[in-house]
Order: structure tokens, then C-alpha cells, then sequence
């Protein structure tokens, strides 16, 4: 019985793995995703940030009318994130949910949050699915328990809000199951002893989707937070990340969980890509400010106000194509999990020893 639910989930997943096809035949259309940072502006301090440097320092982002413009040319897009900073700080969140949906076909948005402002992330969460039929995910962040999290987030009482907005996106979610909530956790040095409480409490709490967790990654302040070293991690992955309930509730999303996790592992100790990266061919990156990204973690590729918004004239730029074949060639490695995930699906072989937990 369950082997035949393995071969579901890949009958499943096989359409996403058209893109697998595209990347062969070295088109760079159509996309996959987009992650859209809407906002540097945060009022978080978290020691794993990995855009420390840049958080709260410009003020001029992309208007709406500026959205609007590069939205038009980047074609149908199944799913947009939009993060930032923190994205719910920008009033005009719904506003850009609705220019998303409608000139580039977007039925899935992702909006990660710290939490901090739990009333405003409930109304603006509320005029979005007002304003557009879409599936809406809240995903938030959690990393530790207590004071904990509160360290992490550089916020006193952050742990509180955290669950102050869970409890009222659980009751919204029960009247609008377009809305799907999530929860997304880092794993550092500084949380490695509280993993297995976050996944009790994870477990204790019905109604979160999905809950995911991935080391540090980035350009993070060392003196104040690190990566787990390889056998703490290894530790981790046998004793604690693969007991929640949570995650046992989807069963294709802990296929995919498992190996990701593997997989990161193999990535850490080798330093090198295990997975050929084919998100960088069909997921962008844009920030507040339009410089576009083939990843995040990689230098910018050009920049929206410079393109006459033309985000197609970016991506199929010489610049941006020397930069993935870089990446082809396994110039550069990585562990996050929005790019490990797609890159496992859009792999037919790994999609395959995913299903099949070999």
C-alpha cells in the first residue's frame, strides 16, 4: 500500500519535472518561482541574519507602480514568496498580492514573518484574501522556545507575539481554508539543545501546515551566532528532526524533508554541490530596490530601474547567463532549502531516490 502511494507522489511531481527538460535544452523560460523582497526594512534583530549588512540601511523601494511594471513582463508564474526585511511592514501588501495575481497569473504567495505585529499581519492577511483568490501561506518563523526564540530575534517578548499570531490566524484560517499556516525554524548553535522542544511544541499546536527547518546560511555575524559543526548535525537529524508528528501528517513532504535533509548534510561535509542547481534557471530573486538575482546568495545580475523594467531583458541578459552557467559547473554550493527542495523535484533521479527513501 504504501508503494503505491510512493508512485502517486511521483506521478504527482512529474509535471514540475518538466523543467528538468527546459534546463537541458538551455531555455531560460518559463519560471518556476520568484522570491520578491519587498522590504529591507525590519524590526527583528536576528543573529543568523544573512542580510544584516543591508536591513533598515535604504529607503527607496520599488513603488507599486514599478511592481506593476516588471510583473507584466515576467510572464505566468505559479508562486511568488514575497519576503523581505519583514514584508508585513509595507501597508501595500495586498496591493502587490492582487498585481501579482493578476498580471502574472500567481495563484500561490508565501509570506514569511517574525510576528511581531500580530493585529497587522491579521488584517493585511485578511485584505488579502479578500482581494484575491489565492492559496495564501503565512509562514512563522520559530527558533527556540521562550526566551530562546527571543534571543535569536533580538526581541524581548518575541516568543509571545509568536503565539499570540498563531491563535488568530488559526481562527481565520478555519473560515477561509485558502489560508494555509506554516512554520519555518534555523538551526544554529545557539538552538541546537532546543530543537526537540520546538518540534513538541510544533506537534502540540493543530492547524500548522507544514514545519520546516534548515541550518544557517549566508553572511551571518560570526561573533555572534554559528552553524551547527558536521556531527552535532548529523546527531540532530537521527535523534530530533525526523520524530515530529507534523511532518509524519504529509506523507510526500517527508519524503522530500528526509532527503533534503541528507543531502545537506553530504553538501556541508563536501562542500560542493551534490544536486545539479537548476533553480537558479527558474527561480529569481528580486529586492526592494529591483536588483535582480539568478540566487540570493550570488551577486546581482542587473537591476529593474535600469532595465525599463524589462525583467525579461535582465534574466536573458549575457551577464545573467554567464552566471548560471557558473553555477552549472558547480561554481558555487548551498544548502537552502527553497532552491534544495525545487532542485530535487526538477532532478528525475533524485526525485526518485527521494520517493523511494534510497
Amino acid at each position: 500500500m504504501e508503494f503505491i502511494k510512493r508512485l502517486k507522489i511521483i506521478k504527482q511531481y512529474l509535471p514540475v519535472s518538466k523543467f528538468y527538460f527546459y534546463y537541458l535544452l538551455k531555455k531560460d523560460w518559463p519560471l518556476y518561482g520568484l522570491i520578491f523582497q519587498v522590504t529591507n526594512k525590519c524590526n527583528s534583530r536576528c543573529l543568523m541574519c544573512f542580510n544584516w549588512q543591508v536591513i533598515n540601511t535604504e529607503t527607496d523601494e520599488l513603488s507599486l507602480a514599478e511592481i506593476e511594471k516588471f510583473a507584466k513582463t515576467v510572464g505566468a508564474i505559479r508562486s511568488v514568496t514575497l519576503g523581505g526585511g519583514e514584508p508585513f511592514l509595507r501597508s501595500d501588501l495586498p496591493e502587490i498580492c492582487e498585481i501579482f495575481y493578476r498580471c502574472s497569473a500567481t495563484r500561490k504567495i508565501a509570506i514569511p514573518t517574525n510576528c511581531l505585529l500580530p493585529d497587522r499581519i491579521i488584517e493585511q492577511t485578511q485584505k488579502i484574501l479578500a482581494a484575491v483568490p489565492i492559496k495564501l501561506k503565512v509562514v512563522l518563523s520559530l527558533d527556540g522556545i521562550g526566551e530562546v526564540h527571543d534571543t535569536i530575534r533580538g526581541i524581548a517578548g518575541n516568543f509571545e507575539r509568536f503565539s499570540e499570531t498563531y491563535e488568530k490566524l488559526m481562527e481565520l484560517a478555519k473560515v477561509n481554508e485558502a489560508l494555509q499556516v506554516s512554520v519555518n525554524s534555523t538551526i544554529s548553535n545557539v538552538n541546537k539543545d532546543n530543537i526537540a522542544d520546538i518540534i513538541d511544541f510544533i506537534d502540540r499546536h493543530p492547524g500548522i501546515k507544514y514545519h520546516t527547518a534548515e541550518v544557517i546560511r549566508g553572511s551571518f555575524d560570526p561573533q555572534k551566532i554559528a552553524p551547527l559543526d558536521l556531527k552535532q548535525y548529523e546527531d540532530l537529524l537521527n535523534r530530533v528532526l525526523f520524530k515530529s508528528k507534523t511532518l509524519a501528517n504529509d506523507f510526500a513532504n517527508k519524503l522530500f524533508y528526509v532527503y533534503y535533509h541528507k543531502i545537506a548534510l553530504r553538501i556541508m561535509k563536501q562542500k560542493r554541490q551534490i544536486l545539479p542547481c537548476r533553480s537558479a534557471s527558474f527561480f529569481p530573486v528580486v529586492d526592494a530596490w529591483g536588483n535582480v538575482y539568478n540566487c540570493e546568495m550570488l551577486p546581482k545580475i542587473g537591476n529593474l530601474r535600469n532595465a525599463d523594467y524589462d525583467f525579461k531583458k535582465i534574466w536573458q541578459s549575457a551577464a545573467a547567463k554567464r552566471q548560471r552557467l557558473d553555477i552549472r559547473n558547480k561554481k558555487c554550493w548551498c544548502t537552502h532549502y527553497c532552491y534544495q527542495l525545487p532542485n530535487i523535484i526538477m532532478s528525475p533521479w533524485h526525485l526518485l531516490r527521494a520517493v523511494l527513501g534510497i
